[in-house]
């Protein structure tokens, strides 16, 4: 039912926990220092963060589980690049949840609470990195050919195999 890889499934979900903790950070910092909500509504901050590590954790280990098949069709080294760019990602999701921490500790602690916001805002920039060198992986250098059936590798790899737009269209008409 389901045969495709598993890790370009999973490394949506940091990068959706990623940006959303971001901007969730910044309107609860602001609206407990307004004092229109109550500090432990931080808890939310933490819980995202927390989710943001663990997805980061599971999209890594996956990404492993993939690398040596992908290998088989894009070179060491650019697989190393977005590689490493994930381990970053994973380094900050971690130190972002233990910053966001600080922020449950006492009710005054505005300028960590601040801080953890600044940081989720700045955490995007590798996190758009990461994404972009998966990105170049499948769509520069092809490496999602490495989980194509057999036989369609062999129909690529000899210049035969050609996506039919009109075929696939009347197809879909047929239905």
């Amino acid at each position: 039912m389901f045969d495709l890889p598993l890790h370009p499934v999973v490394v949506h979900f940091p990068v959706v926990l990623g940006i959303l903790l971001s901007f969730v950070a910044l309107v609860l910092w602001w609206a407990i220092r307004k004092d229109h909500i109550h500090p432990y509504t931080w808890v939310l901050v933490t819980a995202l963060a927390l989710g943001y590590g663990v997805s980061s954790y599971i999209a890594v280990e996956m990404g492993e589980e993939d690398e040596e098949k992908v290998e088989e069709v894009v070179s060491e080294k650019v697989i190393e690049e977005h590689e490493e760019a994930g381990e970053l990602i994973l380094w900050v999701s971690g130190g972002l949840f233990l910053f966001s921490l600080a922020g449950l500790y006492r009710k005054d602690l505005h300028a960590a609470r601040l801080g953890v916001a600044i940081l989720a805002l700045a955490a995007v920039v590798p996190l758009v990195d990461a994404g972009h060198t998966g990105g170049k992986l499948v769509y520069q250098y092809g490496a999602a050919n490495a989980h194509l059936p057999e036989n369609r590798k062999a129909m690529l790899e000899s210049g035969s195999f050609k996506f039919n737009r009109d075929a696939s269209d009347k197809d879909k008409d047929k239905d």
